[in-house]
């Protein structure tokens, strides 16, 4: 008799044309330039050899078991929060977080693994942002759970908001135990405003349904202070929430630039005794675990009080690049628009639907040898859509973006 396997994995997963298309290029020993690069380590911000020493300290021989992590890599956290003042809005009470409410993981990735378990039984489901990171359907189904999207729109040149009734109508068909928000969402780059997160915060108390605030991009605004969908409003938190169960994710990855280093966090807040009991049962999960490296938690202190080295040169690329990005895509008579991008890494380029979206981002790889994700992974609701890695060395984007402007002028040309 066969072997059964689990469900919870489609099979066979066959590369998609773009992925072929990529594949044979590499084979030939074509270029490919990835227009929409999200690697840190491969764009020139950090230094190879920068912040290694941690690996010869001598405490890494040391074997300290604790379910939340190191309590001296915790309480650096907290104080590195509370010195970024990035708190929910002084508004709502909001307290500091404890060294007690945070929970130390290998990555954001494990993170979700965790609260989906904590939070979801098998067949219930989570709310999640579209467009969005496509990553949450393979998490959310690893853990048999259902992700549901709710709709973001965009208006220009205001931007993004979220489309509360579309989380209301999520919420009010149950089954929904968690609101994932991305703070800045990937990859429009939106972030929540205080007059959402107010209302998101009454639905979900009303339905008692927790929130998982992914806050990776957070310290990377690009335009949030220039007006638009943010105007007045200001990039709003959730660590410390405390009026319904809140957990807040971030991490070496984007932080520091630092994804091989595998160190990401869950700082926990909401009504007392929930919290008590979802810190409790939290632990039981992470002590299942125990996948935090002893090295990279002991490094955490320094780290993060370096963090500036990497982080301010990295906002400086950012806006430096979508200036440039728009410089070469717009203008009086442009078939393109540079969406507007409040935070993050990613830019999106809106382009005539000369073709079928896939059939132009086979055309870019192939003609130009640019690659760059269709907006068809991030399920956005109409074509034809790409994104620019605004890390992207800034003499490698512009070139990325004169490349793309070429091959829809030569599709234009009669």
């Amino acid at each position: 008799m066969r072997v059964p396997f689990s469900a919870r994995l489609g099979w066979p997963a066959p590369d998609n044309e773009l992925s072929l298309l990529r594949a044979r290029r590499r084979e030939l020993g074509l270029p490919i330039l990835d227009f929409s690069e999200s690697n840190p380590t491969r764009v020139g911000l950090r230094e190879p050899s920068r912040d290694c020493g941690f690996l010869l300290d001598p405490a890494n021989a040391r074997y300290e078991p604790d379910p939340r992590g190191l309590i001296r890599a915790r309480e650096a956290l907290v104080a590195d929060y509370a010195a970024r003042g990035r708190l929910s809005p002084a508004r709502y009470g909001i307290r500091l977080p404890r060294a007690q409410d945070v929970f130390l993981c290998a990555s954001t990735s494990e993170a979700y693994g965790w609260l989906f378990k904590l939070l979801c039984d098998p067949g219930e489901s989570v709310l999640v942002p579209k467009p969005g990171y496509p990553l949450f359907d393979y998490l959310a189904g690893l853990e048999a759970v259902e992700a549901r999207p709710y709709r973001l729109e965009y208006s220009h040149p205001a931007g993004w908001r979220i489309d509360l009734d579309s989380v209301e109508s999520g919420l009010s068909s149950g089954g929904a135990r968690a609101l994932v928000l991305i703070n800045p969402n990937n990859p429009t780059g939106s972030y929540v405003g205080r007059s959402e997160r107010e209302a998101l915060l009454e639905l979900c108390e009303r339905h008692g349904c927790a929130i998982i605030a992914d806050e990776v991009f957070f310290d990377f605004p690009v335009e949030a202070d220039e007006g638009g969908a943010l105007a007045g409003e200001g990039r709003s938190s959730f660590i410390g929430e405390e009026r319904t169960l809140c957990f807040v994710l971030d991490g070496l990855s984007k932080r520091l630039g630092m994804p091989q280093m595998k160190l990401g966090w869950i700082v926990a807040s909401g009504p007392e005794g929930e919290l008590r009991e979802a810190k409790g049962r939290l632990e039981i999960l992470a002590d299942a675990y125990l996948s935090a490296g002893t090295p990279i938690m002991n490094a955490l202190p320094g780290l993060l009080a370096s963090s500036e080295s990497f982080a301010a040169p990295c906002r400086a690329r950012l806006a430096a690049n979508l200036a440039t990005l728009r410089s070469v895509l717009e203008g009086p008579s442009s078939p393109h628009r540079v969406l507007r991008c409040d935070g993050g890494w990613s830019a999106i380029v809106e382009s005539p639907r000369l073709l079928p979206e896939e059939g132009l981002a086979l055309g870019l790889l192939g003609e130009e040898g640019l690659m760059s994700q269709p907006g068809y992974f991030f399920d956005m609701e109409r074509e034809a859509f790409f994104t620019a890695g605004l890390i992207l060395d800034p003499r490698t984007l512009e070139r990325g973006a004169r490349a793309y402007a070429a091959y829809f002028e030569r599709l234009m040309s009669p």
